[in-house]
């Protein structure tokens, strides 16, 4: 072999033997783990130091933090997934060690603690893209992180099981039925989505049946007929005999855009409504409604939120989606009347079903709470949203309370409106720190309790309940 021969053999193994670039989001997802790990032995050092201050004696070892080696995700599709960044410790969080400095510092308020329920199978509403593969196939899953070329997740460990079992199902439907995967290059293809959402099922003497799912197929086209028919059809019975599939929809997406659902919407087979049990109410909710993705995270929120709310109160509750919070304390907490505000029209169908089903179960307890429902922004008029009530129930989007809300909050009107409390629910943590610095700020304001909970286990995220008591004037 000559001298050059070799040295291009040599090349051409050290090539082969280099391991590969990290993608981005393998940075991302290490730069992420050193930092957990750094505020994970951080916290284990604080719990120690104490300790060896006032040790008289050798004491015994403390016992790790809360995340230190805490439960794992211990999902097969982590490194190329986008869905979840945080694959250890996820009782602990890289968000709960801020969380917790915040409410200890700034608002002097200590062991800020973090609920965290199951972390596999919680997921109980799912929406993934439908694309063709490298290979030709069909790939249904989430887009790899900061493109638009999708990955598959098939026994996802965080989705639902019955999520899944249909997602499994849809999988062998489209190629069956020959469905061209919706292509965005050339604007071409007739499924661009799917959304999935576990619907709790009952027997007819109430007993508990296997969970189905309300499938919703979104398109560029009306071309979808032969695909509903076969899901329809091969998803109304399980092995166990019971149906897989609870209601099959169509929404229609024309624009080329990032927004998953369009504005149209089309029953296609099963009924309109889908119904969960959340802290003690029967909740109605349809596909295009606002809902919590990990219901017994919300199950546990709701039942805190009752204990912050006294009998006979009357309730303004905004941000209200379908009704959720309110009906569930108009369920349990035996107040006068229940005003529920909400932006999005979408909501007043469902609340409609279960206001009619709460009341007729609060008559026959001899309690008839006013339950109304208003089409408009928090922000609007607080003044007249919240007129009379004593406890305020805020659940704002991301970015926090609306300008003109946390303003009206903030100002004397407030407490000349009747409001006695307030009850703050935060999916934004930077905006419930802003939002927490304005209220206590303004002096009428005192935090009297915050507790965290861990709606999507996998992710660096808390949602947060603070309960705030209006400062009497002298």
């Amino acid at each position: 072999m000559s001298l050059a021969v070799a040295e291009a053999a040599y090349a051409c193994r050290a090539t082969a033997e280099r391991p590969a670039a990290p993608t981005p989001r393998q940075k991302r997802l290490l730069r992420n783990k050193r930092q957990h790990s750094r505020e994970l032995e951080q916290r284990r050092k604080e719990q120690r130091l104490p300790q060896k201050q006032e040790q008289q004696q050798e004491p015994p070892s403390p016992p790790p933090p809360a995340g230190y080696g805490g439960p794992e995700l211990q999902c097969p599709h982590f490194a190329s997934c986008s869905g979840c960044t945080v694959d250890t410790g996820l009782d602990a969080p890289p968000l709960l060690h801020e969380a917790r400095a915040f409410f200890e510092r700034d608002c002097g308020l200590p062991a800020f603690t973090l609920h965290v329920g199951n972390i596999h199978g919680w997921r109980q509403r799912a929406r993934l893209a439908v694309r063709r593969g490298t290979e030709g196939q069909t790939v249904i899953g989430l887009f790899e992180e900061r493109t638009h070329m999708a990955t598959a997740i098939p026994s996802c460990v965080v989705h639902h099981p019955a999520i899944n079992e249909a997602a499994a199902l849809l999988q062998q439907a489209v190629e069956a039925c020959g469905v061209e995967p919706y292509d965005e290059g050339q604007r071409t293809g007739q499924l661009r989505y799917v959304q999935l959402t576990a619907v709790q099922q009952r027997d007819s003497g109430g007993a508990a049946l296997a969970p189905a799912v309300q499938l919703v197929l979104v398109s560029s086209s009306s071309r979808l007929a032969s695909l509903a028919d076969q899901l329809w059809r091969v998803g109304q019975r399980r092995p166990d005999g019971t149906p897989l599939l609870h209601s099959l929809w169509a929404n229609f997406q024309p624009e080329r855009s990032n927004k998953i659902l369009g504005p149209e919407w089309r029953l296609l087979h099963g009924p309109d409504l889908a119904w969960a049990r959340l802290g003690g109410a029967d909740i109605a909710f349809g596909p295009g409604s606002f809902m919590q993705a990990n219901r017994e995270a919300m199950d546990c929120c709701l039942a805190v939120m009752q204990q912050y709310v006294a009998p006979g109160s009357t309730i303004a509750d905004l941000h209200a989606g379908v009704g959720t919070i309110g009906l569930s304390l108009a369920a349990t907490c035996r107040p006068r009347w229940v005003r529920f505000v909400e932006i999005n029209g979408h909501g007043l169908p469902p609340f409609r079903q279960s206001g009619a089903r709460l009341r007729l179960r609060l008559l026959e307890r001899g309690e008839a709470p006013q339950l109304d429902y208003h089409v408009a922004a928090a922000g609007s008029d607080p003044g007249r949203w919240c007129h009379g009530a004593e406890v305020v129930v805020c659940d704002p989007p991301r970015k926090g309370l609306e300008a003109a809300l946390l303003g009206w909050l903030c100002s004397p009107a407030a407490a000349a409106a009747g409001v006695r409390s307030l009850l703050y629910l935060s999916c934004g943590f930077p905006a419930l720190q802003h939002d927490a610095a304005q209220l206590l700020g303004s002096g009428r304001w005192r935090l009297r309790h915050a507790r965290g909970f861990a709606f999507f286990p996998g992710a660096s995220h808390v949602e947060t309940l603070a309960v705030f008591d209006v400062v009497q004037q002298g």
